[in-house]
């Protein structure tokens, strides 16, 4: 058995460094293309995370009539406490006319005759209320709720519906991107293992007719290509680290909650290795098929 191991390992490298030029065309081949897989893999990442951090920043804001009474205000403060109880609200924030008039004067610290038509009873004491669920329809269910009460002026919703269908076609596209390039990658890993396997098929036809069966000729061919896959993958992990360090970190960084966690990164890299490895064990397979029949 181990004497079989070594002469499998033995031919593998033999094959390797004789066809030099074919076994550097199928690694370039293999680590070009699964660099542009690893990218799109990260962009895919980066943008989920984003759009999950979007999805959790919905919010909306209930604002008081700037006369409404103390009473009315307890009111509508007692509902979103027994909402938050009842887990449909998360967090809840008020803020006083105080607070308003403060934010009021900073947003427009250049328009001073603006701030001098403005006092602080003018304003309204509002909540910022962030829901449990993200759901547009539960949503609006809360915003049709609290724009009922008296003494409310309106209700406010930033609505980041769009950003995230935004965000799901661009993850979609990307998917697709990634699984036609690994396409490419099997075809022309394939035509280049062809190539190598037909510089041989004399060599191949010779053991089969000497009894060698269709595993023992077919195993250092797709160690071979395992082997083309295996570094050709690891190129790529390096092109994937560098694109997460030195562009997503470095040029995105403002972008909060879009990031790439170090998980998501280890993921990645174990994902291009095993891919390269795949690509070159399958297109090993299958271009050596046909030449197996003697």
């Amino acid at each position: 058995m181990l004497s079989r191991i070594l002469y499998f390992f033995r031919e593998t490298m033999i094959s390797l460094m004789r066809n030099i030029s074919m076994t550097i065309a199928a690694i370039l081949t293999i680590f070009v293309t699964l660099s542009l897989v690893g990218v799109a893999t990260l962009v895919y990442l980066w943008n989920s995370a984003g759009a999950d951090t979007v999805k959790k920043a919905v919010r909306f804001e209930v604002f008081m009539l700037p006369d409404a009474s103390e009473s009315q205000i307890d009111s509508v403060r007692e509902m979103l406490e027994a909402d938050k109880e009842n887990g449909k609200v998360s967090k809840i924030t008020f803020y006083s006319k105080q607070d308003a008039y403060d934010f009021f004067r900073k947003s427009f610290k250049d328009e001073k005759d603006l701030i001098k038509s403005i006092s602080k009873e003018d304003l309204p004491v509002s909540f910022l209320v962030a829901p449990e669920s993200s759901d547009e329809e539960s949503v609006q269910d809360l915003i049709s709720t609290y724009e009922a009460i008296p003494g409310v002026d309106k209700v406010t919703y930033a609505d980041f519906k769009d950003d995230i269908r935004r965000a799901t076609i661009i993850n979609r596209t990307l998917g697709v991107f990634a699984i036609v390039l690994l396409i490419a990658s099997c075809v022309l890993v394939y035509n280049t293992v062809r190539l190598a396997v037909y510089a041989r098929r004399r060599e191949i036809e010779i053991m089969k007719l000497v009894g060698a069966s269709n595993w023992f000729v077919q195993v250092p061919f797709m160690a071979e290509g395992a082997t083309q896959g295996f570094v050709g993958g690891l190129l790529a992990c390096g092109s994937a680290f560098f694109f997460k360090v030195y562009v997503l970190d470095e040029n995105f960084s403002s972008f909060k909650g879009f990031a790439v966690s170090q998980f998501g990164l280890t993921v990645t890299i174990f994902m291009i290795v095993l891919m390269g490895m795949a690509v070159g064990i399958a297109s090993s397979y299958i271009g050596l098929k046909r030449y197996l029949d003697v």
